[in-house]
């Protein structure tokens, strides 16, 4: 029964609760940085497809190719292509996370 009451051994348990804990909240820190990093990296992308399907347009070329690819190069998805008022409008999406952006000549 004396043992019982001893706190030998309680340091431990609360060390290994605090270090479960840490890594715990690191782990949804990265998670949640990853997310972010993909928004951005997506935005970048559909910005960048925009930008290079309205320079294809402007040359006559095929817009929603050269925005496909651009979009590719720079690891997203291009899920629409069109024309709008004199503007390539894109939309991509890479791991969940989704942008549309709009150019022009």
């Amino acid at each position: 029964m004396t043992r019982l009451r001893d706190d030998e051994g309680s340091a431990t348990v609360t060390a290994t609760g605090i270090i479960a804990a840490v890594v715990a909240l690191a782990l949804a820190v990265a998670a949640l940085g990853a997310h972010v990093a993909d928004a951005h990296r997506v935005r970048v992308a559909a910005d960048l497809a925009a930008v290079a399907g309205a320079g294809a347009l402007y040359r006559g070329a095929d817009y929603c190719g050269a925005a496909r690819s651009t979009a590719e190069a720079n690891g997203a998805d291009l899920r629409a292509c069109t024309f709008d008022a004199g503007d390539v409008v894109v939309e991509a999406a890479r791991r969940g996370s989704g942008a549309a952006a709009r150019a022009g000549p």
